[in-house]
């Protein structure tokens, strides 16, 4: 079957929908109109072609992730012509981390892209994963000028502030154990598992500053309980962002 003629069995109408909104996040004319429907299939509709291949964005979304790798790995060696590696990895990673990416995708507002006619729980990554996916399709459908032109102006354009990258934190316990290294100061982490009645939260982590606990928090997984109650900490003590790479 051919790919396109699965989706040409709704309106043509939605088809023209389809690509008018496209065009307004990417600002470019879909040639490849086949992949673009492929950015936006989610594995649960078990779409497969005559080969019986699986049809999904799963494989544009780990080229997306490569080309966004490349792109803006160019864009902060131009920009920040005097940073050191280890500042330029630090701000690569806090442009694509996966929560920065979700919020990118959740605005542009890509999840109205895919059939939602079934019941399906995509997960909060279903945002980031979709933009990987488009920044894939129009990296094979425009070739990288066109995919880099759409990533400068589209996402780093509209979507991050470069200029407070050095202020961003991409981990508050990562930041948090820098910092008291740097100050000499004693941070400490303590989490256990939390066998409440409230499935959202199975650990609870507490933070110490110097022996002495400043906050808790509670989180369905260890590393989300951490990262919380380390991001309160971190308000809590009023700490400034920026720590030089």
């Amino acid at each position: 079957m051919n790919f396109l003629g699965h989706f040409l069995k709704s309106s043509a109408k939605e088809n023209v929908m389809f690509f008018g909104r496209l065009r307004k996040i990417t600002s470019l004319k879909a040639y490849n109109k086949d992949i673009y429907h492929t950015a936006f299939t989610h594995r649960s509709k078990n779409l497969k072609d005559n080969d019986g291949h699986l049809i999904n964005f799963e494989r544009l979304e780990f080229l997306g992730d490569s080309i966004l790798s490349i792109v803006i790995s160019s864009f902060l060696y131009e920009r920040f012509p005097f940073a050191k590696e280890g500042t330029l990895t630090k701000y690569r990673a806090k442009i694509v981390s996966r929560e920065n990416l979700n919020q990118i995708g959740q605005k542009i507002g890509l999840i109205g892209f895919l059939d939602q006619k079934s019941k399906v729980n995509f997960g909060k990554n279903i945002h980031g994963n979709l933009l990987e996916a488009l920044v894939g399709a129009v990296f094979i459908d425009r070739g990288y000028k066109k995919c880099s032109e759409f990533v400068m102006k589209k996402i780093l354009g509209e979507h991050v502030e470069i200029d407070q990258l050095q202020h961003t934190v991409l981990s508050y316990k990562g930041f948090l154990i820098e910092w008291g290294q740097k100050t000499k100061k004693s941070i400490k982490f303590k989490t256990n598992s939390d066998n409440g009645l409230d499935p959202e939260y199975n650990y609870t982590t507490k933070v110490y500053l110097d022996e002495k606990q400043i906050v808790k928090a509670r989180g369905v997984s260890k590393k989300k309980s951490e990262e919380k109650a380390a991001k309160r900490a971190f308000h809590a003590m009023n700490i400034k962002s920026r720590i030089n790479g």
